[in-house]
């Protein structure tokens, strides 16, 4: 897999977990709405701790080191 490649599929993966993410906003506000604040609340904890660790993933993956010639395994 090439760097370009890499760097292709990591910024699709941090894409999906924003669009994750805001769906499961967008679900918590309407069960807020249908009066089950508690469970509302769970998802907005799990959401605040995916938030809380995307500056430390944002900043691993972007300082990840590729070798070249990337290691071939035999199988």
């Amino acid at each position: 897999m090439s760097e370009r490649e890499i760097t292709t599929l990591i910024t699709l993966m941090n894409q999906r977990q924003a669009c994750l993410s805001s769906a499961c906003k967008e679900i918590a506000d309407w069960i807020d709405r249908q009066g089950d604040i508690p469970a509302a609340g769970k998802i907005r904890a799990s959401l605040k701790a995916l938030e809380a660790e995307d500056a430390q993933v944002r900043k691993t993956l972007t300082s990840l080191n590729i070798e070249r010639p990337l290691p071939r395994f035999r199988s």
